[in-house]
């Protein structure tokens, strides 16, 4: 008997041992899991945080009050025990289930500030050389940047060099601009050019370089990483709580992902200020061919600003800064190709598209590819928001292939720009219908696979007070959630000789009381100035009402450039009048020719459609035709030959009368 009460003392125990090593085994996993979430929850930085620690202290009063229950020396039934050990299982679950979800969104969020900054650089010749090997390069020109602190256009490509020992047997030219170098590469200056190894994207849109990629083929390429504090990209110090400017810089490619360099084509640049106190934002669309003081080439020479983003981020950050007064206080780089998941992601997107219109898709093909869009309100799916945001041609022969119904409408750079902003607009108001957590990881992975910015976690996460405050104003706006007033850089036409290129290019010059009315505008709405209400509104039932684009039509006009004129179509003396005129000194030299009249001016020694303040000497020298010398002796002699031939028959006909 006493043996069977000693085993049945020695089962129960071990029972309660089995019992406390259980509790023991929960316990830890309770503590563990809600370390994990708190921490988890204290990523979340600036989203409600008086709620988050109310929550945290639940949390931990919650656990302590489970983990004093179970160790509780009232005697429990089984069942119940092991109800209350299945409630702790179930919030030890979800306390890792929502401390990982918020850990990969945090991520996520993390990751749309890339650390690094790649940066590219790949040696390039034509396809018909036959040489594919980099050593075996001898005798050759090779041309480089002359800017020794720049990573991409120097440092990278010396580095080339040295690697193959390219400067023993070659010459190294250094050039201010890629532009130069692939001009003297086609017209065979030079054999071998550095160039950004993602040049094709950068320069391959441009109507003078169009066969760029098959004309030619990269030898040998190598790439660097650095910090944005390199770089000198980071970002501000604002909080978003306060009115802050954010540039958005469109990417252009036919892949996902933003790699391989810093430098871009630049063809959508959309400049933001945003009021997170007022709900309102500014948004200006500057046109890619818009002539301004580039910030990083030699003595802010003047030219497209999309040429600045052939030079990297900041040197298109640092230009609109300068040409604006206007503090940037984050980026945003987005490849347009990402466009169409995020799209998609969301679900389409609505738009009161202006106009018919076809465009390629986005890896770039016609034919069965071909995109169409019809004009009016519509909801548009990935491929159709990246064909509106590309649109800026009717005029190719793919194009004329859509069909007269799709070629209605004014096509440029601006109006581009407006179908930008179109897709931005229906992107923030498609935002708020999302109500499902597998659509927010879709759309954060695209953007974060297709964003680079130097908005930090903290600054990212801030955005939520913003959304807040959005989601809780829909109740009274269900469309415009937030009140965008639209910008207009109005300006004029005129094609310049560019230097870099040797050829007379379109440019977009900005019409300066524009530029002042956008600076204004967007001053008031960073609260940098007081804002000036209107005291007067003029409305007509019979008009309907349209909010204002503001500085689309200024009172003045744009002030163009003064060019040089093509002398070839002047006379001398009409060449004199305009040298008179514009107080330049004329040398004519003298070129002596059969095939032009005299008199005629056959070339210039500056470039036609050339800025005059660019010429410093204000001295030109023209080629003005004169009669070969050999031609007039000749025509002296055959004049002096038949005055003597009239003169002797003269003299005869005389005698015959005598």
């Amino acid at each position: 008997m006493r043996s069977h009460e000693k085993e049945i003392l020695t089962k129960t125990k071990k029972k309660k041992k089995h019992s406390i090593i259980i509790d023991i085994i929960f316990i830890v996993l309770s503590i563990f899991s809600s370390i994990y979430l708190i921490y988890n929850l204290l990523l979340l930085g600036p989203i409600e945080k008086i709620l988050r620690y109310v929550l945290i202290g639940i949390i931990c009063l919650f656990d302590f009050l489970l983990i004093l229950n179970l160790f509780r020396k009232k005697k429990k039934k089984n069942m119940k025990k092991v109800i209350k050990r299945f409630c702790l299982l179930l919030l030890i679950i979800a306390y890792f289930v929502i401390g990982y979800n918020i850990n990969i969104i945090s991520g996520i969020l993390g990751n749309m500030n890339k650390k690094y900054i790649t940066t590219s650089s790949s040696l390039v010749t034509l396809k018909d050389n036959e040489l594919d090997k980099v050593e075996e390069i001898r005798g050759a020109k090779i041309a480089i940047g002359n800017n020794a602190e720049d990573t991409e256009s120097y440092i990278i490509p010396r580095e080339i060099i040295d690697k193959y020992s390219l400067d023993k047997d070659n010459e190294i030219i250094e050039y201010e601009d890629y532009q130069s170098m692939i001009r003297d590469l086609y017209n065979g200056t030079v054999m071998y050019v550095f160039l950004p190894t993602n040049y094709v994207s950068i320069y391959g849109q441009m109507e003078e370089y169009e066969t760029l990629e098959d004309d030619t083929k990269i030898l040998t390429s190598l790439t660097k990483e650095e910090t944005k504090q390199e770089m000198g990209l980071l970002g501000s110090s604002k909080d978003i709580s306060e009115p802050f400017t954010i540039l958005l810089l469109g990417l252009d490619s036919k892949t996902d992902g933003i790699k391989n360099a810093d430098s871009f084509n630049g063809d959508a640049m959309i400049l933001v200020t945003f009021n997170p106190k007022t709900l309102t934002a500014t948004m200006l669309s500057i046109p890619r061919d818009t002539y301004v003081p580039i910030s990083c080439f030699p003595n802010n020479t003047e030219n497209k600003i999309t040429h600045a983003a052939s030079r990297g981020t900041k040197c298109v950050i640092d230009t609109i800064q300068n040409f604006f007064g206007i503090d940037i206080d984050y980026y945003a780089k987005i490849n347009f190709t990402g466009l169409v998941d995020l799209v998609d992601a969301l679900g389409g997107i609505d738009v009161d598209v202006p106009f018919a219109l076809c465009e390629q898709d986005s890896l770039r093909r016609w034919g069965n590819n071909t995109v169409y869009i019809e004009k009016g309100l519509q909801h548009l799916n990935g491929e159709q928001a990246l064909a509106l945001s590309r649109n800026r041609k009717k005029d190719t022969k793919n194009h004329k292939k859509c069909g007269s119904k799709y070629l209605q409408g004014t096509r440029n750079d601006f109006v581009r720009g407006q179908n930008q902003q179109l897709v931005v607009k229906g992107l923030v108001n498609a935002a708020k219908k999302i109500d499902k957590i597998s659509t927010v990881y879709d759309i954060l992975d695209t953007i974060s696979n297709n964003m680079d910015t130097n908005m930090s976690r903290g600054n990212i996460l801030s955005f939520y007070n913003i959304a807040k405050d959005i989601m809780l104003s829909s109740h009274n706006n269900s469309d415009d959630l937030v009140t965008i007033k639209k910008l207009y850089l109005a300006g004029a036409d005129q094609m310049i000789y560019d230097e870099r290129s040797n050829l007379v290019l379109y440019n977009y010059i900005p019409n300066g009381e524009s530029k002042e009315l956008i600076i204004k505008a967007m001053k008031e709405n960073l609260g940098l100035v007081k804002s000036e209400t209107t005291k007067t509104f003029a409305y007509s039932i019979e008009n309907t009402y349209s909010s204002n684009t503001i500085g689309r039509y200024p009172k003045s006009g744009t002030k163009l450039y003064n060019l040089l004129p093509n002398f070839t179509s002047y006379s001398k003396v009409e060449a004199d009048a305009w040298a008179l005129k514009n107080d330049f000194t004329i040398v004519y030299k003298e070129v002596e020719s059969t095939k032009y009249e005299e008199g005629k001016i056959i070339s210039q020694s500056y470039h036609e459609k050339k800025r005059l303040d660019l010429c410093s000497d204000k001295k030109i020298t023209l080629e003005i035709v004169v009669k070969p010398k050999s031609s007039t002796t000749d025509k002296e002699d055959e004049e002096s030959t038949d005055k003597n031939k009239n003169d002797k028959q003269l003299e005869k006909n005389n005698n015959d009368r005598i």
